[in-house]
């Protein structure tokens, strides 16, 4: 698009769009995409009119609730692609070589499970896979600090922190269920105990898997960011 208004009309408009109340940068970038072109025809038509005014003349022709339709829209649409990208990702992984990674870590849980014990304790390769998790989850939550500092007021990573809300619960089940997968076997059997330990074991897969998949879709969602970023500050 070829853009008419200066970067400094550009940062006013994103400034009254944060006024407004919409303050996510890719929801800002989202919105002003849209007010853009209809601020430039009503300045063409009107020379005389202020950018303020015409901002308040494109809000109110959005109707009562002025952009939050589109605000609404735009975070439903961030909600459905990072979805769409994790399911496209968890694909990509177990059609790929990539898959190898699993396996590998698999593996290194049941050698250690078979060469160590847990303060006396000896664990499956699930149990260590918890252990595992949990140390994982800490250098995660550090990666995702470091990399919320230049995201953090982003709609599509705080979407990427609401995932945490059932991630969450996958490492409750896990923690919880790591006293059904003591000793030396998983029980198989259909009974209680063996039923939390393939339920822990199914939390665990999804846990590992979502571990691997997340960096790249939020890097990948605030690339679209970045891309829209550019046109106007170009």
């Amino acid at each position: 698009m070829d853009m008419k208004l200066s970067p400094d009309q550009i940062t006013t408009l994103k400034k009254l769009i944060s006024i407004k109340g919409y303050e996510e940068i890719d929801v800002q970038y989202e919105i002003l995409d849209h007010v853009a072109c209809r601020i430039e025809v009503l300045m063409d038509e009107n020379p005389k009119l202020s950018l303020e005014d015409a901002f308040r003349k494109t809000h109110a022709e959005f109707g009562i609730f002025g952009f939050a339709d589109l605000a609404d829209s735009y975070r439903e649409s961030i909600r459905k692609r990072f979805w769409s990208r994790y399911w496209a990702s968890l694909r990509s992984l177990v059609t790929s070589y990539r898959v190898i990674y699993l396996i590998l870590l698999a593996w290194s849980f049941h050698l250690v499970s078979q060469n160590f014990t847990f303060f006396g304790e000896r664990l499956t390769a699930p149990g260590w896979a918890v252990i595992g998790l949990m140390i994982s989850m800490v250098l995660f939550l550090i990666y995702f600090h470091r990399v919320g500092k230049k995201f953090k007021n982003y709609a599509t990573f705080k979407h990427g922190l609401s995932f945490f809300g059932g991630f969450n619960l996958i490492i409750h089940i896990s923690i919880q269920g790591m006293r059904f997968l003591m000793g030396p076997k998983i029980p198989m059997e259909l009974s209680f105990q063996g039923i939390m330990a393939w339920i822990t074991m199914a939390a665990l897969l999804i846990a590992w898997v979502s571990l691997f998949l997340l960096p790249k879709i939020i890097q990948e969602a605030s690339m679209e960011t970045q891309r829209l970023k550019a046109i106007y500050e170009a």
